[in-house]
């Protein structure tokens, strides 16, 4: 029986004890806490290797350990080597003692690992505490015979065994069904079979996979099926089904349940935010506030054996209804859950964002995982922001006038600085309303740099104070930017940016161009796979992910296209067009719904421009109209969804690249028709004009990857609303003259372009082509 785990999982399990809590300690973790360990391994020179990667593979009652992970660094020296661990620190140094048996630990680990591989009698570790104040450092050094390391670790394997036998009896349960396990139905779907077999060969050459596939092909099971024999054949570890909608993960944990009616026994897990697994009113993980923080590392292991021996799809209601059983925090016991569990579906964040990604498996390990990047369309500006941050001069402001300058001297001081930063830099560059360089700001950083020590030295000291939280939350966002300027590279620029609006300054880390920070991701998986239904033009979207040397794949659509038609009403929506056409826009609505009875959604480039055309339709026209509110809830996105029930009469004005643009699934004559009003450019901007710039001077079509790409991408996701399923019939009609243009029907899937797309220009040519498509399908047109 075979059982995976890293060295620090291994320990966490064995030695950990107490409470979760979140208040604010000795936070060496942040960004000075890794500033620290780099700072102490570059001074060693040429004898210290830092991050030494090590394995280890150990048989003890018939289960197999493969036990991995990294020393902080593995030194050379003339009469032996030495394992060195790196532990970062606010405390005085001479305050510190080497009584900490779990710090000592990993590095034993380590050592026994390489006296083993090496054949050597003993091993020397060195215990380095660095102070994040001026990077002093205490050193505690200890000599060990090759017994006593190999005593120590077997004795943590001896702890964890009885859990080790749940997890080897459940990976040989895997192993062996998968073995068994057939594609869940009789025959495939047009298309599955070939992206079945190209994720698979993906897997098996360690290559990136794109797969552009219309709607009904059945992706989710065609990515995942394939994803999880491979683990039968021993060519990966855990599956990352990566989603940017709570809904896409459920369709997942669908695919495994259909799958585990097959026969599959796997482990499978879906995370779910912080917040919304909580189980208090409010989110507040101590041991005061919160029942399940108090004790919870003490408890923690009864729960992961108990649901690891009963359960095999964890989702919210399982892993909240075991929490409540065992008291112990939910989120921090889905976490825990995610090291065991063979497949994980979650959000992109915990893969790709530096602030919230799974360290316990991306920092320890690079292993054989697969991604699965679902409706990856989405990852583009997704990614954009996990790697952009901002700081306005106001928030600072705020934070001077009202901090004690008596008790906070220090940090006043700095954060005067740094308003005077922001005064001078927008000074200097001429009082323009948006500078941008590709650099970064070195003032800024020097003033964060300063900034950490004496806000950290203050929460550790003074929690009464009243603007204790906003300094808080000040502290984590400058540890929040250091991540994400630690991954600045090409692609980044810093912003300096004036907001009228609020009469602020605002300065930002901006990520045009994620595709190197991104490639940097995809190495911590064997192989990574992307598909969606609209990832066209396809090779914008490779080189905007980092992935040009990916296979490629594009499917037919799997349904009948006489099932569906295509219009184009050549009428300018551009924005200089769009007042002086308001009143033929919405005439051609009336004449759209009007012309067979029943659901049709509107979609418009704009709330604005919606709210001019229904202000115009509805003093014109009886139409009943329900509009899209610009915020809406999850109960008021279900409630409006539901109006649109099959036999019933109603239009929808909506917002195109909004929330009824995609992931909704009105089947069969729930939904019969959708308006496009524009090509859904992004309106014009500062920002977008910097990625047209940025595009430019690499010779490529700026405009296009600025402006174009962007909202045709918005064009395929609404038009896609239609035909959700092979009984689905429907018309998409296209408002826009530009979309009869060389440059748009280039861009335009398979599907659209092996059709007779018609251009209707005039009442009596619509309702012709109306007529026709509906009576060819043995329905009537004109009964509304």
């Amino acid at each position: 029986m075979l059982v995976k785990i890293s060295v620090r999982n291994l320990i966490e399990f064995v030695m950990r004890s107490g409470d979760v809590d979140n208040r604010f300690r000795d936070n060496t973790r942040m960004i000075e806490g890794i500033r620290a360990h780099q700072t102490i391994q570059k001074k060693y020179g040429k004898n210290y290797k830092k991050e030494y990667s090590l394995k280890n593979t150990t048989t003890i009652d018939e289960v197999e350990f493969r036990v991995e992970g990294r020393a902080d660094g593995l030194i050379s020296e003339k009469d032996g080597f030495v394992i060195d661990e790196i532990k970062s620190t606010t405390r005085a140094l001479s305050e510190i003692d080497d009584s900490n048996k779990l710090h000592w630990a990993q590095a034993m680990c380590y050592a026994y690992f390489y006296a083993l591989d090496n054949k050597l009698k003993s091993m020397s570790i060195t215990l380095t505490y660095v102070n994040i104040d001026d990077y002093s450092t205490k050193i505690f050094r200890d000599k060990f015979s090759f017994e006593e390391l190999k005593d120590f670790y077997y004795k943590l394997l001896e702890e964890y065994l009885n859990f080790s036998k749940i997890l080897a009896i459940n990976n040989q349960k895997r192993n062996d069904s998968i073995k068994k396990l057939d594609f869940p139905y009789k025959e495939y779907r047009k298309g599955q079979r070939k992206m079945s077999v190209a994720v698979y060969t993906a897997i098996l050459d360690s290559k990136k996979l794109f797969v552009d596939a219309p709607t009904g092909i059945g992706k989710t099971i065609s990515a995942v099926f394939p994803s999880i024999k491979s683990m039968g054949e021993d060519l990966s570890d855990e599956i990352f089904y990566l989603t940017s909608k709570n809904t896409q993960a459920k369709e997942a944990l669908k695919s495994i349940n259909i799958l585990k009616n097959q026969g599959l026994s796997i482990k499978a897990l879906s995370i779910t935010s912080k917040e919304k697994i909580c189980l208090n009113d409010e989110v507040k993980c101590n041991p005061v506030d919160c029942p399940f923080a108090k004790g919870h590392f003490d408890r923690i292991n009864g729960a992961l054996k108990d649901i690891l021996e009963n359960e095999d799809i964890m989702d919210y209601n399982i892993i909240t209804s075991y929490a409540e059983k065992h008291r112990v925090c939910p989120f921090e016991f889905e976490l825990d859950i995610s090291s065991y569990a063979d497949f994980i579906a979650c959000d992109y964040n915990y893969v790709f964002d530096p602030n919230t990604y799974l360290k316990r498996f991306f920092d320890d390990v690079i292993d054989r995982y697969i991604f699965l990047v679902d409706e990856s369309h989405n990852l583009l500006e997704r990614s954009r922001g996990m790697y952009s941050f901002s700081f306005s001069k106001a928030s600072f402001y705020q934070i001077s006038k009202n901090i004690n300058i008596k008790r906070n001297k220090k940090i006043k001081k700095i954060i005067d600085e740094i308003i005077e930063i922001f005064d001078k830099i927008y000074a200097n560059h001429g009082k323009k309303l948006y500078y941008y360089q590709e650099e970064l700001i070195d003032d800024f950083d020097k003033a964060f740099i300063k900034l950490l020590k004496p806000l950290q030295k203050y929460l550790v000291d003074q929690k009464e104070d009243p603007l204790y939280d906003t300094l808080l939350n000040l502290f984590f966002d400058v540890n929040k930017f250091f991540r994400i300027e630690d991954r600045y590279s090409n692609g980044f620029y810093s912003v300096i940016s004036y907001d009228e609006d609020n009469d602020d300054i605002i300065y930002q880390i901006k990520c045009i161009d994620p595709s190197e920070v991104l490639a940097n991701t995809y190495k911590n998986a064997r192989s990574t796979a992307f598909f969606s239904a609209t990832l066209s033009p396809m090779n914008y979207f490779t080189r905007m992910f980092g992935a040009e040397d990916s296979l490629k794949l594009r499917l037919d659509m799997p349904f009948d296209d006489k099932n569906f038609d295509l219009y184009i009403r050549e009428i300018s929506t551009r924005y200089k067009d769009r007042d002086r056409n308001i009143g033929i826009v919405s005439e051609t609505i009336n004449e759209f719904i009007n012309s067979k009875k029943g659901n049709y959604f509107i979609f418009f480039p704009s709330y604005s421009y919606l709210s001019a055309v229904y202000d115009d339709y509805i003093s014109r026209f009886d139409d009943d109209i329900t509009t899209q509110d610009r915020f809406m809830s999850e109960k008021e996105i279900t409630k409006f969804l539901k109006k649109f029930e099959k036999g019933s009469n109603r239009t929808a004005f909506v917002v195109l690249g909004g929330i009824f643009s995609e992931g909704v699934d009105l089947v069969g004559d729930r939904l019969i028709g959708s308006m496009i009003i524009s090509v859904g450019m992004p309106g014009v901007s500062d920002e977008r004009n910097l990625i047209k710039e940025y595009f430019d001077k690499r010779q490529l079509s700026g405009f296009d990857y600025s402006y174009t790409y962007p909202g045709i991408n918005k064009v395929f996701q609404a038009a896609g609303r239609v035909i959700r399923s092979e009984n689905d019939k429907g018309i998409i009609y296209l408002v826009d003259d530009r979309f009869n243009s060389y440059k748009y029907y280039m861009l335009y899937p398979k599907h659209w372009k092996n059709k007779n797309i018609k251009i209707v220009n005039d009442s009596k040519t619509f309702n012709k082509e109306v007529k026709s498509f509906w009576e060819e399908l043995g329905e009537k047109s004109k009964d509304k």
